[in-house]
């Protein structure tokens, strides 16, 4: 009787002891796989900022700047963008006053390009400045409109990318990644099976580059909501005032003619500088080009002499025909 209780207690003990192994390393592999909510984080330093909603860390300043710029639209992210071309008479003085304007603005110069060159006399088309500027977003409107006051219209064009639902998609990503990793760091420093570190430092290799990817983006969409760009095109107007408001019709027509004069002489100065340089080319493709001739010559006059000769041969066998 004895031997059969100490079996029975044997068995339950058995059972007790494969359940608890079990059961430990299905807490392992949820662990493993599964992230649980977000812990709650230490105490920021005053240049950082926990945003329980999604578990970041963020510069207050540019927390700041992302609020202010989401207020205009209800809390929603939305990248707006502001084309505009405008010509004025006053070129420099435009492009001053509006680098001077975007510095009190808070913005920067991301890139600027002029074509052209300062009219001097009738008929110049001047230059011509595309510039790409980016504005804080709470100054973007006034700033509009400030450079559209600066010269003469031509186009104007606004329009915004609403991005809310990617942003936040991919924020609520990059927190429970982060909470994945510190997970399976966790888990990495327990085990020491091999085969589980080799794949845990994989599984962490992963989860690490899609932390960054995702980092990337945000920043992007940070940059891209907080900082309005605004393209323009400022065009300088056609020269119609200066010395050549004093000049008479004759005196245009003189030196028109004298340019046309200038442009037929510089054209035969270039030919000639042409065929002396290029002479020896030419002497050599003239002998050339002499040999070829008197080659093809000289096969054309012995076919036209078989011709002769075959024609003559089928004229005397006709006549002997004849004659007999």
């Amino acid at each position: 009787m004895k031997r059969k209780i100490r079996i029975i207690a044997a068995g339950m003990l058995s059972v007790l002891f494969f359940a608890g192994c079990a059961s430990k390393n299905n807490e392992m592999m949820m662990d493993y796989a599964m992230p649980s909510e977000p812990q709650e984080m230490e105490t920021s330093t005053s240049f950082e900022r926990y945003d329980a909603s999604y578990g970041l860390t963020a510069d207050v300043e540019a927390v700041k700047r992302s609020e202010d710029a989401a207020e205009q639209y209800g809390g929603r992210k939305v990248i707006l963008t502001y084309e505009l071309s405008i010509e004025t008479d006053a070129f420099d003085s435009l492009i001053s006053a509006l680098k001077e304007r975007l510095n009190a603005a808070g913005g920067y110069l991301q890139s600027s390009y002029i074509d052209g060159k300062k009219p001097e006399v009738y008929g110049d088309r001047g230059r011509t400045a595309t510039l790409s500027l980016r504005v804080p977003a709470e100054k973007a409107e006034a700033f509009f409109a400030d450079a559209k006051a600066m010269g003469t219209v031509q186009s104007e064009h606004a329009y915004t990318d609403d991005v809310t639902a990617a942003y936040f998609d991919s924020e609520t990503r990059l927190s429970v990644l982060k909470t994945q990793l510190e997970r399976l760091k966790r888990i990495l420093v327990e085990t020491d099976n091999l085969a589980d570190v080799l794949a845990l430092e994989t599984e962490i290799a992963r989860v690490t580059t899609e932390i960054e990817s995702l980092t990337s983006e945000l920043r992007r969409y940070d940059a891209l909501i907080d900082y309005t760009t605004i393209s323009i095109t400022v065009s300088e107007t056609v020269y119609r005032e200066g010395p050549v408001a004093e000049k008479t019709v004759g005196e245009r027509i003189g030196e028109g003619f004298s340019d046309s004069l200038h442009g037929v002489g510089a054209f035969f100065v270039d030919v000639f500088v042409w065929f002396v340089s290029d002479l020896p080319v030419l002497v050599v493709l003239a002998l050339i080009g002499t040999a070829i001739f008197f080659c093809i010559r000289a096969v054309c006059k012995r076919s036209r002499a078989r011709k002769k000769a075959n024609k003559d041969k089928d004229d005397e066998k006709t006549y002997e025909e004849k004659k007999e």
